[in-house]
């Protein structure tokens, strides 16, 4: 491990991730067939994948052999496929899991249908190949002024340098297939403009299905670093090595305000306005002096944040406390006056200061040409904002309006 390394952050946004892990879940491997006995001459089937899901899942295949040949592709979110088949002595169900653009786990169980009987059946899946996907947070100020990276990967037969990606608020490495059953050694450096190293960090890690899986976590280049190896699900071993910690007060362009819902009706029970914002750097910051402010009856009052602190890159929604259906993790504030529907402010203030602020309205006026879209009364839409365009988001282009989503970024 390289010395630059320094201390640990609870929330993991660096993430190593190799195949073998994937059949290392929670998810039960009991292929046993449960049935009940039902009206008709095919028989009921429901069948789901049993796998740790893996990043860049593309899609899940399901082939049916047996008195009839069947093809189905689910997208990454459904792992469960209903079937209605004719009954054989022998069918036999081959899965397949597509990640990161290649074939990635294949899993296969044989059984006997009998017509009119209902039946529950699970396929586990096994890794023939894996890959590396590292996560690295950059803030959306990319305070380190990292352009350019590389991850270099050996084992004893093959070599790979692999080009950093940038995001919007990071960079990524994303190998290609990679077999198992070899030790890698891994070597991440990191550039600034000028080409020079400002970071870098080095392991080893051994791909093969029941080995241990190491796992590197990252939360801020200048807050912390864990190594985390992971032996078995009972037992985890860590090892931290200290660095100055990232810990302050919010300045500009460190908080944005990421959404809004104004229009919540008052007669369904499961919506509740609330406003979102996002700690975009990489750094914790303290809330003690924050508050946000909406217009209400032609006036602004500012409401504080009952948070201490933001960790990097978290979403933190402010609901509105008087209705019981708000969750209580969206209740931050010490109160809450109803966000005006068609037009108005919103602003939050840091130590007295402005960090982030916004005019919406459903059409421009005399005074506002270029307005935040809103919603108005249009029930159960929110206005988000495009995080891929947050320097230009006093244009209404980098807004949109769709289904509530507090805590999710858009």
């Amino acid at each position: 491990m390289s010395p630059i390394l320094k201390k640990h952050v609870p929330l993991a946004a660096l993430f190593l991730c190799a195949c073998t892990l994937w059949n290392c879940g929670n998810h039960s491997t009991d292929s046993t067939t449960a049935s009940a006995t039902v009206e008709g001459n095919t028989a009921n089937v429901s069948l789901r994948l049993d796998y740790s899901t893996p990043p860049l899942l593309d899609s899940l295949v399901l082939d049916c052999y047996g008195t009839d040949t069947l093809h189905y592709v689910h997208s990454a979110d459904n792992p469960n496929f209903s079937l209605e088949l004719f009954p054989s002595d022998s069918w036999n169900f081959k899965a397949k899991i597509y990640a990161n653009g290649a074939l990635m786990q294949m899993g296969e169980l044989e059984t006997k249908l009998s017509a009119g009987t209902a039946v529950n059946l699970s396929i586990q899946m096994h890794p023939v190949v894996g890959f590396v996907f590292v996560e690295i947070p950059l803030g959306l100020k990319n305070d380190a002024g990292i352009t350019s990276g590389s991850m270099k990967l050996k084992s004893a037969t093959d070599q790979y340098e692999i080009p950093m990606e940038q995001t919007v608020d990071g960079a990524v490495f994303k190998s290609d297939m990679l077999k198992l059953g070899c030790e890698y050694e891994m070597e991440i450096l990191l550039f600034n403009q000028e080409g020079k190293t400002v970071y870098s960090v080095s392991d080893k890690f051994t791909l093969t299905e029941d080995s241990p899986v190491p796992e590197l976590t990252l939360n801020s280049l200048r807050s912390q670093v864990a190594l985390a190896i992971k032996a078995a699900e009972e037992r985890r071993v860590e090892i931290t090595i200290p660095l100055k910690a990232g810990y302050r007060r919010p300045q500009v362009d460190d908080l944005l305000i990421t959404e809004f819902y104004a229009g919540a009706s008052k007669s369904d029970t499961t919506q509740y306005e609330f406003i979102e914002i996002y700690n975009g750097s990489t750094d914790t910051l303290i809330l003690d002096d924050c508050a946000i402010g909406a217009t209400s009856s032609g006036s602004i009052r500012y409401l504080p944040l009952t948070i201490s602190e933001i960790a990097p890159r978290q979403v933190l929604v402010l609901g509105d406390a008087s209705k019981d259906i708000t969750p209580p993790l969206y209740v931050n504030t010490e109160s809450w006056n109803d966000i005006t529907n068609t037009k108005g402010n919103i602003v939050l203030k840091c130590d007295g200061e402005t960090l982030d602020s916004l005019y919406y309205a459903t059409e421009p006026d005399s005074l506002h040409a270029n307005v935040v879209p809103s919603a108005g009364s249009k029930s159960n839409t929110s206005t988000q904002l495009n995080l891929a365009q947050w320097e230009n988001r006093r244009d209404s282009t980098a807004w949109s309006l769709g289904k509530p989503t507090p805590g999710e970024l858009n």
